[in-house]
């Protein structure tokens, strides 16, 4: 017995409307891990406390920041599981014509490729002393997201290096944030 999703025929525009559903989906689990990860403007959440007693700063919820980097691997991978999966169906389906089929294998290898390249920056940034880093691509823009407060032009311009030289991306495209950035 052949299940419902066999008996779909998906075309190119809904090959197109699948990834930029896809996409969409990304952007929305992104821009959620972004606003709950933020700290309340309230006293007790400030980025730095000041210890009464020394006198010295040290770092708050500092779970919250590197909970964020795990989340939002693990977001990213849920949703590229879905998106494979789906574009494995198209590719399998008998009844896809060869442009669907070849428009979902050139998603698939570009999926692939942006997922080693994504994996290639942040390991990179890390080396590079920084704590963490998460790396999206969405049309032809990159997001790089850098654990910290604050980041030095030269910092700035060693993460752009890197991006570069791993995508061949302008530096127009490429969006550097921080995950601790003070509003």
């Amino acid at each position: 017995m052949k299940s419902k999703v066999s008996k779909l025929k998906l075309t190119k525009k809904g090959i197109i409307a699948l990834a930029l559903l896809a996409a969409l989906l990304v952007g929305a689990v992104y821009l959620n891990i972004q606003l709950n990860s933020r700290p309340e403007d309230g006293g007790e959440q400030n980025r730095d406390a000041l210890n009464k007693e020394s006198g010295e700063a040290k770092p708050v919820n500092a779970d919250v920041y590197s909970g964020y980097f795990s989340s939002f691997r693990n977001e990213r991978n849920v949703v590229r599981a879905q998106e494979i999966e789906y574009l494995r169906m198209i590719i399998d389906e008998e009844t896809s014509d060869a442009e669907t089929i070849k428009g979902a294998q050139d998603r698939l290898m570009e999926l692939v490729s942006n997922m080693e390249k994504e994996f290639a920056i942040e390991s990179q940034i890390r080396s590079k002393g920084f704590l963490d880093a998460a790396v999206t691509f969405r049309n032809d823009a990159i997001t790089v997201v850098i654990d910290g407060a604050s980041l030095s032009d030269e910092e700035v311009a060693r993460i752009l290096d890197i991006v570069k030289s791993e995508t061949g991306a302008s530096a127009s495209a490429v969006r550097i944030s921080l995950s601790r950035a003070s509003a």
